[in-house]
């Protein structure tokens, strides 16, 4: 088969078969040897499974820019193609679209924006498989906002902690930084915070308490800076709340000096921990309430002092948190300033019934000054019942019955005093639980010990015999005397109670003498008798002789302690002491457990039996160390035991721990062993610090001393300290000062003295500071005189400035002046004025002396001028402003003292830049002086217009003028961005612009364009000018057509020929053409040529010239000293042959024309240039030749008409 281009589909072969193959090429002449295919080909179906060949997986773009993808792969036979992305079936668009060819995938994404980013997968599928791969592609550009929201943390009343998350698309590289800019809501204005923020949290300081502020986020990066986030107004003060009011506040106790008020905590802190308390009082008949403390009260309990006997007061308690005070608390009730009443006695319940008990108990020790008036008897039912009255009269006894009990209920009982002044006593002790049913105790009797000796009496006297008893139930009473009972009569009284036995003798004579005896009983009398029971019934009963009285059989205690514990018990730190001791004895003995040199804990769990005695103690610690006592006692006798108990633990707090010295550098401490060891050797002491605004202690050392010096501390520091002791148990619980320790000593002198003004009655002196205050605040200065030469020096002023004046002074006389300093150490040496002072009128000249000739505030802040002066007496003084009175305001005042006089402006605005002046005078003359005031701002806009300069297709050159206010400080960059007027989105062409012109390059041909320019110095970036639209494209137009072209010339720029007989022009320089004439090489011999040119600058290419004439171009003679064509060129009657000038020979040899092979006549002219054909018919000539030397030399063929 043939075929013209170089490949084919060779078709028709048959399945399975084997084929070679050859090619050959043919041309006018022949054809080729052929090329045989090295191997032959199996006619059959090609299968390739789909495969990738991918060079790069990822691709990255311009924003605006187009991305051209050309991804190769295999597969036979073609594969079908799948785009996927993001996981998404890709959707094509006029911009977005993909496509497949035989060998590559292409993808075009034409103007590519951040919505193109993401990872493109591609599947190819076919009958042998399929393929998958990924590629991502990355659109640079600026970044997108932050990700919000906008997290405002840390509110304080002047500053905020702001943090966000980075951006969810960084254009493809990564964050620079982000700028971050607020604004008072008051106004538009922002106000960058800060333009340089590597981390994606700022703290922003130096607000405004109580302003409200909003704050925007940028990203940038290195193509821009992204559009902002924006947090939530915020208003600067602290989140929160003032905390609730405290609660229950109550007067807990309260004496005829003092009361102690408690409360609790508030329900809500604010948010914010509580700091403490406040507590107010007043009298009862006053409206004014006045402040208790003078220091924040960090308990939940304060005593107020200093009160008055008889008055009544009642309190209130404020919180305070960060925020400050609450609400006051519900107020106290009314409390009168009297020493309180002591509690009753503990009831004891003498007799108890299934709905009644019968208390008794003893007058209070001390009645608080008042007698008591009465009793309030309270109960409570259970043991987790409440505290109700039982009496709702005034009980005046120290007895009482409680009536209306619910039999086998268990009830405590208590007892309040309350006396004449209507103080009430706190309650008595309870009297434990007692289970309201009918009770059987045997009767006792409590007999005076004076009884146990004879009675004296003389005869005459009236003697008494009283004793106490109990029983239950109620005992009946018997006086005997021998072996009568006695019965009442003239003389003899008898007077029993319940609980008291009393018999009076009157008028006693010799037969009242004798033993007397009282008998107790609640014994019941007991008859048995005695039946039998068989299978018919019960037989006849036999009476027991007599009657059988019940008594119980009496036994002396006795506690039985086992081997271990007569030995000391150890047992370890937060472990469980267990004791039980078995307990004989008739009747029950009433068993009690005790510690010497302290109490047993409240946690302690005891049981007590008739039987046997337990006391158990959980989480022991080293205060459980000790001797526990045991006591039962009876009727019959009394049995006490110790059981010694100790418990290895850490050590307990080092005894008498002080402060021994203090300098303004270090603190010694001292202090003795702890009382407790806990069992075990004190290995050492550890000595720790705590900085008074911390909450956390740090080590110092680690001693085996009873004393340590704590050096180097921070002088003036405040500083708490604490000693703690360690065993081998651990360490223990530490010593630590109260109070905070201040590191400090008495100061240094005061600095230079000075004499400020003299008169003749006074003298106004001045000093400095001291170098070291002692680490302690000066409380005061002294400041003393004495006549010259005399050492009588008198105290005249004590002030805390560092000036005063001294009146009083004698005219004419000369004194001698020093200044001691004074604090909490104690004072400092003095310092002397170095020359005496006479006390007489001063004048001086009027002086000033500006100590900077100019000063620099940044807009927004404070600034403070202040300029020394002298002058006396003292001068006027006049400020003005640019050579107007200056004009004083809230904002911009001048103040005057009497050596400076100061210039303040408040928040500071670009008018109060300028130069000030200052004018002052008094009767020796006046002085003058200038000062220039520099106000710091982000700049004012560059000065426009935008010039426009050197438009091409792709490139601007822009141009502008600086500010005219560059905010007191150099322009450090000009920011230029662009926008594409068909979109409202501005891209940053540079952020570093340096001088006043810049270049904008990579513009779309024939977009329009606008650009602005932004100064920018250290304190900001000004507002923007924009400039006039503009078209990205060439202020020309394209060249016109050249002339027409010569053959035998050369052209300009751009040459295109064609032979005659085409219609195709075939472009013949590979190059632009600089020069007005080209040499067009290789032409065909024989074939007619026509030629055009086309003119080409920096808009494109011109219109193309007129078509030349034809031309034939033929082979000269070989002996031709040069090759180059020999032209042809065509008139109406005559051939014409050009040459260059020397491209023959010397001597010229005769031309022969021929036409088709055969010689042809012709006749014409030769000259050195030319040969000149001509004929009398149209002939078509191919060849020229040289007759001597037999060569031809080839031309183009030519047409000639006659």
């Amino acid at each position: 088969m043939v075929s013209k281009s170089n490949q084919t589909v060779v078709s028709g072969l048959t399945q399975g078969e084997e084929y070679m193959f050859r090619i050959s090429s043919t041309n006018e002449k022949g054809m080729s040897d052929p090329r045989a295919l090295s191997m032959p080909v199996l006619a059959k179906d090609l299968v390739i499974s789909p495969t990738f060949k991918l060079i790069f997986t990822t691709f990255s773009v311009m924003a605006g820019d187009d991305l051209k993808l050309d991804l190769p792969y295999a597969a036979c036979p073609k594969a079908a193609v799948t785009w996927l992305k993001d996981g998404v079936a890709l959707k094509e668009t006029t911009r977005v679209n993909a496509e497949a060819s035989e060998k590559n995938l292409h993808m075009i994404i034409r103007e590519a924006c951040r919505e193109d980013v993401g990872t493109y997968t591609i599947k190819l599928s076919n009958t042998a498989g399929e393929a998958t791969t990924d590629i991502s592609v990355v659109v640079l550009d600026k970044p997108g906002p932050p990700t919000g929201p906008i997290k405002l943390d840390e509110i304080t009343a002047d500053s905020l902690v702001l943090s966000w998350n980075p951006p969810e698309y960084d254009g493809g590289c990564s964050i620079n930084n982000y700028v971050v800019e607020k604004r008072d809501t008051s106004t538009t204005n922002w106000q960058i915070v800060s333009a340089t923020v590597a981390r994606t949290i700022i703290k922003a300081a130096r607000l405004k308490t109580g302003s409200e502020y909003q704050f925007r986020i940028a990203a940038e990066n290195r193509y821009g800076k992204s559009s902002v986030l924006l947090s939530e107004t915020i208003v600067a003060q602290y989140p929160f709340e003032v905390p609730s009011q405290p609660r229950s506040a109550e007067v807990q106790s309260a004496t005829k000096e003092n009361m102690v008020i408690v409360w609790e905590k508030p329900s809500s802190d604010g948010g914010s921990k509580i700091l403490g308390y406040h507590v107010e009082l007043k009298e009862r008949n006053s409206i004014l309430w006045a402040k208790q403390n003078k220091q924040i009260i960090l308990e939940t309990r304060v005593k107020a002092a200093g009160l008055e006997e008889g008055i009544e007061y009642e309190f209130r308690v404020y919180a305070e948190n960060i925020v400050g005070l609450s609400k006051a608390s519900k107020v106290t009730a009314m409390q009168v300033a009297r020493d309180p009443c002591d509690s009753p006695g503990k009831p004891e319940a003498v007799i108890v019934t299934r709905n009644q008990v019968t208390l008794k108990w003893t007058k209070p020790e001390y009645d608080g000054g008042s007698k008591v008036t009465g009793y309030v008897v309270e109960k409570k039912e259970g043991a987790d019942g409440r505290w109700m009255k039982a009496s709702f009269a005034n009980v005046i006894e120290t007895q009482f019955v409680i009536t209306g009990l619910v039999e086998d209920q268990l009830y405590e009982f208590r007892v309040i005093a309350r006396n004449a002044a209507g103080v009430h006593s706190k309650p008595s002790d309870s009297t434990g639980s007692i289970t309201a049913k009918d009770e059987v105790d045997p009767p006792q009797i409590d007999l005076d010990s004076k009884y146990s000796q004879n009675v004296m009496v003389n005869a005459g006297e009236t003697f008494r015999l009283a004793a106490g008893f109990s029983g239950k139930p109620v005992p009946s009473v018997h006086w005997m005397k021998g072996k009568q009972e006695i019965a009442e009569a003239a003389r003899l009284e008898i007077k029993n109670t319940d609980f008291t036995a009393c018999l009076i003798v009157k008028e006693a004579i010799r037969v009242d003498g004798g033993q007397y005896t009282l008998l107790v009983k609640n014994k019941h009398e007991y008859q048995f008798r005695v039946c039998a029971i068989n299978k018919f019934g019960i037989g006849e009963h036999a009476n027991a002789p007599g009657k059988i009285l019940l008594e119980q059989k009496l036994e002396a205690p006795d506690l039985d302690l086992d081997t271990d514990m007569r030995k000391m018990i150890n047992i370890r730190s937060a472990s469980t002491l267990r004791l039980f001791v078995p307990v004989r004895g008739r009747p029950a003995p009433e068993v009690k457990w005790g510690k010497a040199e302290g109490e047993i804990k409240e946690t302690a769990q005891i049981d007590n039996t008739g039987s046997y005695a337990s006391l158990v103690i959980e989480n022991v610690d080293r205060f459980d160390t000790g001797k526990y006592t045991l006591t039962a006692e009876n009727p019959s006798g009394v049995k006490s035991v110790f059981i010694s108990v100790r418990v290895l633990d850490s050590p307990s707090p080092p005894n008498n721990f002080t402060i021994k010295e203090i300098t303004k550098n270090s603190v010694t401490l001292t202090w003795e062993p702890p009382l407790l060891d806990g069992g075990s050797k004190i290995k050492h002491y550890i000595v720790e610090k705590r900085e008074s605004t911390r909450k956390v202690y740090s080590p110092i050392t680690t001693c085996n001393r009873m004393s340590w010096k704590i050096e180097p501390l921070p002088e003036g520091g405040i500083f708490f300290f604490r000693v703690l002791a360690e065993n081998e148990y651990g360490i223990g619980l530490p010593a630590k000062t109260t109070e905070p320790v201040k590191i400090s000593e008495k100061p240094q002198p005061p600095g230079k003295v000075s004499v400020v003004d003299v008169t003749r009655k006074s003298v106004t002196l001045s000093w400095e500071k001291p170098e070291h205050d002692g680490g302690s605040r000066i409380s005061y200065y002294d400041v003393e005189l004495a006549p010259k030469d005399s050492y009588a020096w008198t105290v005249c002023a004590s002030v805390k400035a560092l000036e005063t004046m001294v009146t009083n002074l004698q005219k004419g006389e000369e004194y001698q002046f020093r200044v001691t300093a004074v604090n909490e150490k104690g004072r400092s040496d003095s310092r002397q004025l170095a020359q005496t002072v006479v006390a007489k009128d001063l004048v001086i000249e009027p002086s000033l002396r500006p100590v900077l000739s100019s000063y620099s505030v940044q807009v927004g802040y404070d600034l403070k001028v202040e300029v020394p002066m002298s002058g006396h007496p003292k001068p006027t003084i006049t400020w003005t402003k640019d050579g107007v009175g200056l004009k004083q305001t809230t904002r911009v005042n001048v103040t005057d003292s009497a050596n400076h006089t100061t210039l303040t402006i408040k928040d500071a605005t670009k008018e109060d830049g300028g130069m000030y002046s200052i004018n002052i005078a008094n009767a020796l003359g006046s002085k003058d002086a200038t000062i220039e005031v520099i106000t710091l701002d982000k700049p004012g806009p560059a000065t426009g217009p935008v010039k426009l300069e050197d438009i091409s297709a792709e490139s601007i050159t822009l141009s502008w003028e600086p500010p005219t206010y560059t905010g007191g400080c150099q322009i450090s960059n000009y920011v230029v961005e662009k926008k594409d007027t068909t979109t409202v989105n501005w891209l940053v062409v540079s952020a570093t612009v340096a001088r006043t012109t810049l270049k904008v390059s990579n513009l779309k041909t024939g977009a329009e364009y606008q650009f602005r320019i932004y100064a920018e110095n250290r304190y900001g970036k000004s507002f923007a000018i924009d400039s006039e639209p503009v078209l990205a494209q060439y202020p020309f137009q394209e060249p016109g057509p050249p002339g027409t072209p010569f053959v035998s010339s050369y052209t300009r720029d751009y040459m295109v020929r064609k032979e005659k007989n085409s219609i195709l022009w075939t472009k013949v320089n590979k190059s632009v053409i600089q020069d007005c004439r080209y040499k067009s090489t290789p032409l065909e011999e024989g074939i007619e040529y026509e030629y055009r040119i086309y003119a080409e600058n920096i808009v494109g290419i011109g219109k193309c010239s007129k078509v030349s004439e034809v031309c034939v171009f033929w082979t000269g003679p070989a002996h031709l000293r040069d090759r180059s064509e020999l032209g042809m060129s065509q008139r109406r009657s005559a051939l014409c042959l050009g040459y260059h000038p020397g491209m023959m020979a010397e001597q010229a040899s005769p031309i022969t024309l021929f036409r088709r092979g055969r010689q042809v006549a012709w006749h014409g002219q030769l000259s050195p240039a030319t040969v000149e054909l001509r004929c009398s018919k149209s002939l078509n000539y191919s060849r020229a030749m040289s007759t001597s030397s037999e060569s031809w030399l080839s031309t183009n063929m030519v047409s000639v008409n006659p």
